[in-house]
C-alpha cells in the first residue's frame, strides 16, 4: 500500500524520569511526514503471522533523529515477538476500523467512585490498548485484561466513546433490539425529555456490572459459601453478577 514504510525498528528502556524515553514509540518526524500527534501506526514483521502492534504517536519532536528508524518500548515489542534490529512495516490506519467494541479492565484492592470511573474513561477515550497494559491514572493501577475488536478476542486496538466496559451491553432482547440502544436511545431519552417537561432535575445512577458464568451441571460443585450468591439463567447456566 502506498502509506506503508519499511523502518528499521530498535527499542528502548521506559524511564519515568524522561519524558521522551517514556514514549510508546520514537519515529522521526522527517521520515513521517504526514503522521501527527495521537495518530495510530500498524507495526509487524513482513514475514511474520503474529498479531500486528497498534500504537500512538504521542510524541513528534525532532530529538528522536535516526533516518528510516523506529523505536518501540522493549517490553512492548516483546510481547508482540517484534525482533529488535529487523525490518518493520509501519503504516497509518483510521482509528475507526480498529476501534475495539469492549475492553476488561482488571484492578486489585482499590475502591473507585462513580467519578473515578467516568475520569479514567475520559483518559482513556482516543488512546490506544493492548493486552495486559498496565496503566496508572489518577492513582488508579488498572490493566488490561480482555479486549475485543469486532466482537472477537484481540491484542490490541483503539479505545473510543463506543467501547463499552459490559459485553451483556451487546447483547439483543427478545425483539432484537440492542440492550445498549434501549439504554441510551430509548429509556434515557425518554427519562430526560419527561424531566425537562416537567421543568425538574435528577440524578441517574447507572451501575457497572459484570456477569460470570460457571462450568457446572450442579449447585454441590460450588463451595458452600458461594451457593447463596449463584443464580441460574434461562439455559440452565449457573452465574454471578459483581457490581460496582
Amino acid at each position: 500500500m502506498e502509506n506503508e514504510k519499511i523502518k528499521k525498528l530498535h527499542v528502548h528502556k521506559r524511564n519515568p524520569q524522561d519524558a521522551f524515553l517514556g514514549n510508546d514509540i520514537l519515529i522521526n518526524p522527517k521520515d513521517f511526514p504526514d503522521v501527527v500527534l495521537r495518530d495510530i501506526l500498524e507495526i509487524h514483521h513482513s514475514d511474520s503471522d503474529n498479531s500486528r502492534l497498534l500504537l500512538q504517536v504521542t510524541t513528534v519532536t525532532g530529538e528522536f533523529q535516526q533516518k528510516d528508524t523506529i523505536s518501540i518500548e522493549h517490553s512492548i515489542a516483546s510481547s508482540f515477538h517484534l525482533k529488535p534490529y529487523n525490518n518493520v512495516v509501519v503504516k497509518k490506519v483510521d482509528p475507526k476500523a480498529v476501534a475495539l467494541d469492549l475492553v476488561e479492565l482488571l484492578f486489585k484492592d482499590q475502591y473507585f467512585s462513580r467519578s473515578d470511573f467516568w475520569r479514567l474513561r475520559d483518559s482513556l477515550s482516543n488512546t490506544c490498548a493492548y493486552l495486559n497494559m498496565k496503566l496508572e491514572a489518577y492513582d488508579m493501577r488498572i490493566q488490561d485484561n480482555a479486549i475485543f475488536l469486532k466482537r472477537r478476542k484481540s491484542t490490541n486496538g483503539v479505545i473510543n466513546s463506543d467501547t463499552r466496559m459490559s459485553s451483556e451491553m451487546w447483547d439483543f432482547d427478545l425483539y432484537g433490539d440492542l440492550y445498549i440502544e434501549k439504554a441510551v436511545d430509548g429509556f434515557l431519552t425518554d427519562l430526560f425529555a419527561k424531566w425537562k417537561e416537567q421543568n425538574c432535575l435528577h440524578d441517574v445512577t447507572i451501575v457497572l456490572f459484570s456477569r460470570t458464568f460457571y462450568e457446572a451441571q450442579y449447585i454441590e460443585e460450588f463451595p458452600v459459601f458461594m451457593r447463596d450468591c449463584l443464580q441460574v439463567d434461562y439455559m440452565g447456566r449457573f452465574y454471578e453478577d459483581f457490581y460496582r
